[in-house]
């Protein structure tokens, strides 16, 4: 039996979820210890977990980076799940830019609207991320037998 070029293997697809997991939960978890822990002093935990989502964002990098060769490019030329996959591809941009724009940024006030603009899209990532794998279950083409 063929494998096709578009699906990943087991081992992919979940090396993808578990690092898509490791970026979100230290983003969320800093995020919900800034803005919602009482006290003028940050959260001890907040310096590690933005060292943890920095170096788990490297490793979704690095996971896309995988894909791209393959998954995406043989998906677009079949025509498969173009409009989630491009969504995703640009909101990965976006929060690539905003991420270093968090880090590089000197302004206060563009600091603190980058914040916000990459946590409120990085909450949605795992949803999406969702539906383009939904999306992609659903339209999959029924597999041929050899006779």
């Amino acid at each position: 039996m063929r494998h096709s070029v578009i699906r990943l293997s087991r081992r992919h697809e979940w090396t993808v979820y578990l690092v898509v997991a490791a970026v979100f939960l230290t983003g969320a978890v800093w995020a919900w210890l800034h803005n919602f822990t009482h006290g003028d002093a940050p959260h001890p935990a907040e310096p590690w977990l933005m060292k943890l989502h920095g170096a788990a964002a490297m490793a979704v990098l690095i996971v896309v980076g995988t894909l791209l060769p393959y998954h995406a490019k043989f998906a677009w030329r079949a025509g498969r799940n173009r409009r989630t996959g491009s969504t995703l591809l640009a909101i990965l941009a976006f929060l690539i830019a905003t991420g270093y724009g968090l880090y590089y940024s000197g302004d206060e006030q563009l600091r603190a609207w980058i914040s916000d603009a990459h946590l409120y899209v990085g909450l949605a990532v795992p949803l999406l991320i969702a539906l383009h794998v939904w999306r992609g279950k659903k339209t999959r083409p029924p597999r041929s037998r050899r006779s």
